[in-house]
C-alpha cells in the first residue's frame, strides 16, 4: 500500500512541470486574445495600474495603443465612391476638386488604392502659398527655368542642360503615368531641382502673408469653369527669371571674407517667430574656421539632457513635431544637413520648384524621390511575408557616412556618425558613468565624443549602470558603415580623422537585412535614405526611423503602427530596444508587439507605397498644380456630382 501510494503521489519535479505547462497555456491564451496578428483591428490593451489605468504601463505601450486608435479612425474615413471622395475633398480643402478629378479617382480605384483624403495633405501644404502669387508669373517662371519637364498634348519632353540620373528617373515616372489607360494630364511646365538638398527657404513672414491671401472661396456650381486654359503666355520672349541663388556654399555677397554662411542662418528666418530656432541664438562659432568653438557648443554638450518636446517620457508621440527642426535649435550642431549640407543651392525667393525632399520650413514642391521610384519597380515577390521566428533578434544597419560633407572639424556633429557610435559596445562602455572614488560620475562621454550618457538614467534602463550597458548593446546591435565618405578620403577608402572610431563593412548583400527583426532608416544626403524605409517595410522588419525631412508618403504612415519613431538625437534608442527585447517584462509579449509592427509594415507598404501609389500621388499633384498656375484657377473645378444648388 505504501509503495502504491508513493507511486500515485506526484513528485516535486512533476508538480513543477505541470505548473510550467499551465503558465505556458495561460500565456498562449493571453497572446492569442491580446496580440492576435490576423485581426484587421488593433487589440485593446489591458489595464496596467489601478482599475482601467495606465499608471504602471511602459510609455511605448501607451503610444502603440494611441497610434492604433488614430490609424483605425483614419481608415474609417476611406472614400467608397467618386461622390464620397468629392464630398470629403470639399470638407477638407474648402474648394471643389480640380478638373479631371473623376478620371483621377477612377485611376486610383482601379489600382486598388486606399483613398483617404488625408493621404494627400502634403500636396496642399506644398501648393498653398502659391495661390497668393500671380498665375501667369508662375507659368513664366516655370517655363524659363531649366531643367524642366514639359507636358504638351499628352507628350513628355525633358529640357536640360546636361545628363542627370534624377531627371531621367522623374521623366520615366511621368511617362509611365501618361502611358496608363485613360490618364490625361493638362499642358504644364514642371521645374526640377537636381540637387539633393532642398532649395527654397522663404522667410516665415512672407509665407504667412501669402497664406492669408490664399484663402479658398469656392464658386457656386453654376459658375465653375470645367477645363484648364493651358499654358497661355509662357512663350513671352521678353520674360527673364533669376532665382537669385545664394551660391553653392551660400557665401554672403557683402561678407565674402567671412567665409561660408551657415545654413542655419537661413533656417531661422523661415521658422515661426516663437519657435526655438528663432528664439535661441545662431551658434556662429560652430562654423567659423577662424574661431575656437566654445566648449558648451561641442557636439556632446549640445545634446539635450531633458526629454524633447512632442514626446511621452522621452519617446516620440508626434512625428510632425519630431521632424520639425524649427522646434529643436540644438540640431544646428547635431545633424549633418544643417552642419554641412553636401549639395545645396539655396534661394529665399518664392517660385515653383519640384524636388525629392524638404525640411518643415522649406517651400519646395515634393515629388516621390528617384530612389523610391526605382525601388517601386521591384516586384512584391522580392519581399516575401515575414518569417519572424527565423530572424535574428537584433538591430541591423549598413550604410555610408552621408548626410552632409564631413571634415576633421565637424564629423562629430553628424547624425549617422553619432548613431553608429551609440551602437558600438566599446564606445558605450567608455560613455557609461561609473562609480569613482566613492562618488557617482554625473556624465560620461564616448571615446569618439559623439554622444554622452548620464547617471540620471532618464529612460530607466534596466541595463544602465555597473558597466553593463555596453555588453548588452553588443548582444543585439549589428551596425557599421559601408563607406566613411569623408572630405579627405584616402585611396584605400580610409579616412584619416575618424577611421580609428569606425569599422567599415561593405561585404554584406543588399537583402541581408531580412535576416533580422530590427532595422534602421536614417537621413542621407537630401533626406534620401536610399529607399531604406520603404524597402525595410516591404521586407517585414521593424524599422526604427529618425528624420528631419518631409516626404510624399508621410501622411499615410503611422508611427508605432508601421514603424518605430526615434528622436533625432537617438537618445531614446536604448529604451526602445530594451522595450522590444523584453528586458523590462515578458519577452513574448514585447516580441509579439514587434512582430505586429513588422507584419503591419509589410502589408501596408504593399498597399500604399507601391509604384501605382506614386503615380496616383503625382497624378493628383499635377492636376492641383495645373489649377494653381491657371488664369481661371479661382473658378476651376469638378462639380459633376452637384446640381446648381450645390447638392449631391
Amino acid at each position: 500500500m505504501h509503495a502504491k501510494a508513493a507511486f500515485l503521489r506526484p513528485s516535486w519535479r512533476t508538480l513543477q512541470l505541470l505548473a510550467l505547462v499551465s503558465v505556458v497555456l495561460c500565456v498562449i491564451v493571453v497572446y492569442e486574445s491580446y496580440w492576435g496578428i490576423p485581426s484587421a483591428s488593433w487589440p485593446r490593451l489591458p489595464s496596467w495600474g489601478g482599475v482601467g489605468g495606465w499608471d504602471n504601463a511602459h510609455p511605448i505601450d501607451v503610444l502603440i495603443a494611441d497610434a492604433a486608435k488614430g490609424f483605425k479612425q483614419a481608415l474609417s474615413s476611406e472614400a467608397k465612391s467618386l461622390e464620397d471622395a468629392a464630398n470629403k475633398y470639399r470638407e477638407r480643402r474648402r474648394r471643389h476638386p480640380p478638373p479631371g478629378f473623376d478620371a483621377w479617382y477612377h485611376f486610383a480605384s482601379e489600382k486598388g488604392a486606399v483613398i483617404v483624403e488625408d493621404f494627400w495633405d502634403q500636396i496642399y501644404d506644398d501648393l498653398g502659398p502659391f495661390w497668393s502669387l500671380e498665375s501667369h508669373t508662375l507659368r513664366q517662371q516655370a517655363h524659363a527655368f531649366t531643367p524642366r519637364i514639359e507636358i504638351r498634348d499628352g507628350n513628355i519632353t525633358m529640357r536640360k542642360m546636361g545628363p542627370h540620373v534624377r531627371l531621367d528617373q522623374w521623366t520615366d515616372m511621368l511617362k509611365t503615368l501618361l502611358d496608363q489607360k485613360h490618364v490625361q494630364l493638362p499642358d504644364l511646365d514642371i521645374p526640377l531641382l537636381v540637387y539633393e538638398e532642398p532649395a527654397l527657404i522663404v522667410p516665415w513672414q512672407t509665407i504667412d502673408t501669402a497664406m492669408s491671401f490664399a484663402r479658398p472661396i469656392p464658386p457656386a456650381p453654376a459658375d465653375v469653369a470645367l477645363e484648364y486654359t493651358g499654358i497661355e503666355g509662357v512663350e513671352n520672349a521678353g520674360f527673364s527669371f533669376d532665382p537669385e541663388w545664394l551660391g553653392a556654399r551660400r557665401v554672403h555677397p557683402a561678407k565674402a571674407n567671412e567665409g561660408e554662411r551657415p545654413y542655419w542662418s537661413l533656417v531661422r528666418p523661415a521658422c515661426h517667430p516663437k519657435s526655438a530656432a528663432q528664439q535661441e541664438p545662431l551658434l556662429r562659432d560652430i562654423w567659423d574656421v577662424h574661431e575656437h568653438t566654445d566648449e558648451e557648443h561641442s557636439a556632446v554638450n549640445m545634446l539635450p539632457i531633458v526629454f524633447p518636446d512632442g514626446t511621452l517620457q522621452g519617446y516620440v508621440k508626434n512625428w510632425s513635431v519630431a521632424t520639425d527642426a524649427c522646434k529643436y535649435s540644438h540640431l544646428q550642431g547635431l545633424h549633418g544637413a544643417f552642419v554641412a549640407p553636401e549639395d545645396l543651392n539655396a534661394c529665399v525667393k518664392m517660385w515653383p520648384l519640384f524636388g525629392a525632399s524638404k525640411f518643415s520650413m522649406n517651400n519646395d514642391i515634393l515629388l516621390p524621390s528617384p530612389s523610391a521610384w526605382n525601388l517601386s519597380l521591384a516586384s512584391a515577390e522580392e519581399y516575401p511575408p515575414v518569417n519572424w521566428s527565423q530572424r535574428e533578434n537584433k538591430l541591423f544597419w549598413r550604410g555610408p557616412a552621408t548626410g552632409g560633407l564631413s571634415d576633421d572639424n565637424n564629423w562629430r556633429r553628424f547624425h549617422r556618425h553619432r548613431f553608429v557610435s551609440m551602437m558600438n559596445a566599446s564606445e558605450v562602455n567608455m560613455a557609461e558613468p561609473l562609480p569613482r572614488w566613492g562618488r557617482n560620475s554625473s556624465i560620461g562621454v564616448s571615446r569618439s565624443e559623439t554622444f554622452l550618457l548620464t547617471d540620471e538614467n532618464p529612460y530607466q534602463l534596466a541595463n544602465n549602470g555597473g558597466n553593463t550597458l555596453g555588453s548588452w548593446v553588443k548582444s543585439w546591435a549589428d551596425v557599421a558603415f559601408t563607406d566613411l565618405h569623408c572630405s579627405e578620403m584616402i585611396a584605400d577608402g580610409s579616412c584619416p580623422y575618424d577611421e580609428d572610431f569606425y569599422r567599415v563593412d561593405n561585404t554584406v548583400d543588399d537583402d541581408k537585412f531580412q535576416q533580422y527583426k530590427y532595422t534602421v532608416a536614417l537621413d542621407g544626403n537630401g533626406g534620401d535614405d536610399g529607399g531604406e524605409l520603404i524597402e525595410r517595410m516591404r521586407g517585414g522588419t521593424v524599422v526604427l526611423r529618425a528624420s528631419v525631412y518631409r516626404n510624399w508618403y508621410d501622411n499615410r504612415l503611422w508611427p508605432w503602427v508601421h514603424f518605430v519613431p526615434m528622436d533625432n538625437t537617438f537618445m531614446d534608442v536604448y529604451g526602445i530596444m530594451e522595450y522590444f527585447l523584453g528586458t523590462r517584462g515578458p519577452a513574448l509579449l514585447q516580441d509579439a508587439a514587434a512582430r505586429r509592427i513588422a507584419t503591419a509594415a509589410h502589408s501596408w507598404a504593399e498597399k500604399v507605397l507601391r509604384k501605382d501609389d506614386m503615380l496616383i500621388y503625382v497624378y493628383r499633384l499635377v492636376l492641383e498644380y495645373a489649377r494653381v498656375v491657371d488664369n481661371r484657377r479661382e473658378r476651376l473645378g469638378w462639380v459633376a456630382d452637384l446640381d446648381e444648388e450645390g447638392r449631391t
